[in-house]
């Protein structure tokens, strides 16, 4: 699913890259790692954004690894 999420002025969100999908034209953003670079470069995890309102942001609940995961066992397939 997708959520919007409405900052008020100077009111920040925090999220992980993964789940960002967008934002208003008025929100300013900043990406940052967490945790170290190593963890970061191998896993592919650790950057997130910080939204500082006013606007909207829209965030997915699923990461699209996860979405991909859960989605495709629920696909048909072709049969012989």
């Amino acid at each position: 699913a997708i959520h919007a999420v409405d900052l008020t002025a100077g009111q920040t969100y925090v999220v992980d890259t993964g789940h960002m999908v967008g934002w208003d034209e008025g929100v300013t953003y900043e990406v940052s790692k967490v945790g170290n670079w190593k963890s970061t470069m191998l896993g592919g995890e650790g950057l997130v954004v910080r939204l500082t309102g006013p606007g909207r942001v829209y965030v997915q609940t699923r990461s699209p690894q996860n979405f991909v995961d859960w989605l495709v066992p629920k696909l048909p397939t072709q049969r012989s």
